[in-house]
């Protein structure tokens, strides 16, 4: 079974994925990781020489490469459920879970790393609550689509854990 769990920067997503997948004895993979060591490329880096629109062609390429995965938990980007079908395309291959986080808990979690976000770097301090906000606002839409949501303010692991057993069984 594969399980996503997809979300917005600072969500969580890494942290959850990596403790998900220990607790099921799953392989763990950060598609943004992936993306680098694929192409020799930081994430930003990557951005500044192609562009958003090629690194979501990279991100997509090496998301369908894992669609045959078993036992694995994947992290992905907090864009990748908004472009193309991937959201459609890891509901479908599956499980998939939204790490659901208060702007207030995303903002901490940025703070002093925004240089490193190739979509925020260029915001000034004074509009990056505002931008945050409404950037999460439209990629909640995709977001809510997953089979299940966590509260990334305060994750319950085991409630996770039980979550996706009965999904996963579900699922066949």
């Amino acid at each position: 079974m594969l399980i996503f769990i997809l979300g917005y920067m600072g969500a969580g997503k890494t942290t959850l994925g990596q403790q998900l997948a220990q607790r099921l004895n799953y392989h763990f993979y950060d598609l943004d990781e992936m993306i680098e060591i694929s192409t020799g490329y930081t994430i930003g880096g990557y951005f500044e020489k192609f562009g958003e629109g090629s690194f979501r062609q990279k991100e997509r390429e090496i998301l369908l490469d894992h669609m045959e995965d078993k036992q694995t938990v994947i992290s992905v980007g907090g864009g990748t459920p908004c472009y193309a079908d991937n959201m459609a395309l890891m509901n479908k291959n599956g499980i998939t879970v939204y790490i659901d986080t208060g702007i207030e808990t995303i903002m901490s979690r940025l703070a002093g790393k925004i240089h490193e976000r190739p979509l925020l770097k260029h915001i000034p301090p004074g509009q990056l609550l505002l931008f945050i906000s409404e950037h999460l606002r439209i990629r909640q839409e995709f977001y809510l689509q997953a089979a299940f949501t966590i509260n990334g303010d305060s994750i319950d692991l085991d409630n996770l854990v039980n979550a996706v057993r009965s999904l996963a069984g579900r699922k066949g």
